[in-house]
């Protein structure tokens, strides 16, 4: 890649980006994103292109923006990529307009012309995949008649069928999974853009055209779809839970999916990584190990064997055949006794450590279940059912052995105790950091590229005013209301880089906090980012909880992280040595 000017872009303080200021083919974007990530810098987790730009994410070891970016530049110059993939042809036949295109009607007024010719102008040109996001296989596409732009819609539809054909700004793209979206919907193709169970799950790569096809009807309906996510989930050889009931929404979580944001995969993983990490290390486990992830109501579970749990998180009144069950520290739990969690008392989500992990097989590289990509968590992405069966892998020697003291203590209360916990405990971080009202979080935000597009009095209601979150929120991002924050100047945007705690603001001025299965590209623009140290803090704020944003420098936010750094490091440790003397000691220590 020749010199080409670039200028260097914040996203919060967990990444950043490169954009150019002069268009570059999407192919040899991505080979250069490509011939980064294969540098093996100690700081990069992954690299993404994405319309005139590149997006490095860092590892949670590092806790500097400016010093990963000043040693990319230097580097930049010697970086040799390898040449660009061959350019491949795919055709996608579309049924437009109807059922299948429900916005073609407005899009076709807005542009002065009637549905069949916005269907034929749309369909006759060749489109270049010009990056992957947004979803799993979603393909941002170039090359759209300047006669068909159109604006995001004012409010996101929280469901988009798979394989809706859409346009937003001057750009066109395809819905591979049912998702919530904003483009205008068009038509619909029913060739699968997304095959996670073949060798080459993504259909479509940076660099490759595209042309629409239309077509008089589908060549399968999306019944096919729905019957993927009911199908039978996995049988685990080594079964550790039952499910009696699932609660709200119950799904297997680790550490994310790393390394597939190029191709629209979100990281996802556990919300609150901060309890996710504390659980696992309760039990002596792998801290990223896969773990239960309870959203508000968190239903009841048989225990199929002797088990060593932690419970970590929000507050879902946790109970072993009716006796409370200690959070924050690790817990015997007897085979034939029942674990059941009520509603939240405080906080959203609460985490479910099992000694040993929990086992399911991986897609893409982790156990996380993911609903829209519908991969993982053993279950084809969907929440846990009623009769499904959890596994766990053997635990190591150190949790073996906590288990057989605190089962020996619990036989020693001369009756059939179905459990037994140290008298120790890890703090309970998200607690702490509530107002004294436990109805609200305080949270630390640096400005997004966007900042000052918006109204002044729209920058200083978002740092003063108290926004309350909606019912309609999930993983993908946390939807506010209040008073509306409105931007002043600036045009549609192409689809960008979003990181989790990016504060999205849609048309309608109500800001979305993404959250842990966001999106990796958005084109919605960013007044501010939530700091990565605070971003468990998201994962437990539940519907009707108040949110009040203060601001802070990059500086500052990369001395939050530090501390955050330090504070687990210490806590691994002091959790190490707990975990060896209770073992040694009888469980009581």
């Amino acid at each position: 890649m020749r010199r080409y000017a670039f200028e260097t872009i914040s996203l919060g303080d967990r990444a950043f980006a490169f954009r150019w200021s002069e268009p570059l083919p999407a192919a040899l974007l991505a080979a250069r994103a490509a011939a980064v990530s294969a540098l093996g810098l100690p700081w990069l987790l992954e690299s993404a292109a994405a319309g005139g730009t590149i997006a490095f994410y860092l590892k949670p070891s590092c806790s500097s923006i400016e010093d990963a970016a000043a040693e990319l530049v230097r580097l930049w110059d010697g970086i040799r990529e390898e040449a660009p993939a061959e350019t491949r042809r795919v055709e996608l036949p579309v049924v437009y307009g109807g059922e299948f295109g429900p916005d073609l009607g407005a899009c076709a007024s807005r542009a002065g012309m009637t549905e069949a010719r916005f269907a034929e102008l749309h369909s006759s040109a060749v489109y270049t995949v010009e990056m992957m996001g947004f979803a799993p296989g979603f393909p941002y596409l170039s090359g759209l008649d300047g006669r068909l732009e159109q604006p995001r819609r004012p409010n996101p539809r929280l469901r988009v069928p798979a394989g809706s054909v859409a346009v937003a700004g001057n750009r066109t793209g395809v819905y591979p999974n049912e998702s919530p979206g904003g483009w205008q919907i068009i038509g619909r193709t029913a060739v699968p853009l997304f095959r996670p169970e073949e060798k080459e799950p993504f259909l479509l790569r940076p660099g490759d055209q595209v042309s629409f096809v239309p077509a008089a009807e589908l060549s399968t309906t999306g019944e096919d779809e729905d019957k993927d996510m009911d199908k039978s989930p996995w049988a685990p050889a080594n079964p550790a839970l039952k499910v009696l009931k699932p609660g709200l929404l119950t799904t297997v979580q680790d550490a994310g999916r790393v390394g597939w944001r190029r191709y629209g995969v979100s990281v996802g993983g556990a919300m609150d990584d901060r309890a996710m990490r504390t659980a696992n290390l309760l039990v002596g486990n792998d801290e990223e190990a896969a773990v239960l992830e309870l959203t508000m109501i968190g239903g009841s579970y048989a225990v199929e064997r002797d088990l060593l749990i932690a419970v970590c998180g929000a507050d879902l009144s946790p109970q072993a055949d009716g006796s409370p069950l200690p959070m924050n520290r690790p817990v015997f739990v007897a085979a034939g006794s029942e674990l059941t969690f009520g509603k939240a008392r405080f906080g959203c989500r609460a985490y479910v450590a099992v000694a040993g992990g929990i086992d399911a097989p991986a897609a893409l590289g982790s156990r996380s279940a993911d609903p829209r990509a519908r991969i993982g968590g053993g279950s084809g992405g969907r929440a846990l059912a009623a009769g499904d069966a959890i596994g766990a892998a053997a635990a190591s020697p150190r949790s073996a052995a906590l288990l057989d003291t605190l089962r020996a203590r619990a036989e020693a209360d001369g009756r059939l105790a179905c459990l037994s916990a140290v008298s120790w405990q890890a703090a309970d971080d998200a607690r702490s950091a509530a107002w004294p009202d436990g109805e609200g979080f305080t949270l630390r935000v640096v400005p997004g590229e966007e900042w000052e597009e918006f109204t002044e009095a729209s920058r200083e209601r978002l740092l003063s005013a108290a926004y309350r979150v909606e019912a309609s929120s999930d993983r993908m991002g946390l939807r506010l209301s209040g008073e509306p924050l409105i931007r002043e100047g600036g045009s549609e945007l192409v689809s960008h880089g979003v990181v989790p705690g990016t504060i999205q603001v849609p048309p309608d001025g109500n800001p979305i906090v993404l959250g842990a299965g966001c999106q990796p590209t958005g084109g919605y623009p960013k007044i501010a980012h939530v700091i990565g140290a605070d971003w468990p803090l998201l994962a437990q704020a539940a519907p009707g909880c108040r949110l009040v944003f203060e601001a802070v420098t990059l500086r500052e936010a990369e001395q939050a992280w530090k501390r955050k750094l330090r504070e687990h490091a210490l806590l691994k440790v002091g959790i190490g040595l707990r975990l060896a003397q209770a073992a040694s000691e009888g469980g009581t220590k």
